[in-house]
């Protein structure tokens, strides 16, 4: 189950990564004032879904890892280890916080008074969000595990 769940987790990574960088796009493209809210939003909260989905995924994984469950037993060990530390505590809160700066994004969004907020709104949560999930993937990891790298 551990490696099904690790390769859903990763696969899902690529597909946020591109539709954050598509709704990014489509907040931008609505700056103008010429482009209704309504597409931009529907990018928005199917990025929010995929975060959700994403983040209910790394939990379980969480709660699953031998890797976790390994650094549990000697915290002052994997608090010493960046390697292992990142995965414990820096991975997982970052990712947290992602998730809940694009809901609240969101919801601020949606709440704007004007179509050009909205879309200013969701830019900039979106952007901050996608920063957020790119401090916290693990880079040093294959991109695509079982292919090496």
């Amino acid at each position: 189950m551990y490696p099904a769940l690790l390769l859903t987790h990763n696969a899902l990574r690529w597909l946020i990564l591109v539709v954050g960088v598509l709704a990014i796009v489509k907040a931008g493209q609505g700056l103008t004032g010429r482009r209704p809210y309504a597409a931009a939003r529907r990018l928005g909260v199917i990025f929010m879904a995929l975060l959700h989905v994403q983040l209910l995924t790394g939990l379980v994984l969480f709660v699953i890892s031998p890797l976790v469950r390994t650094a549990m037993t000697d915290m002052q060990a994997t608090m010493a280890d960046g390697a292992v530390r990142f995965f414990i505590a820096e991975h997982p809160t970052l990712m947290v916080i992602a998730v809940a700066v694009m809901t609240i994004g969101s919801i601020v969004a949606k709440n704007a008074p004007d179509d050009v907020r909205r879309h200013r709104k969701l830019l900039v949560f979106t952007t901050v969000t996608l920063l957020l999930l790119l401090a916290g993937i693990p880079w040093q990891r294959a991109l695509v595990p079982g292919l090496g790298g």
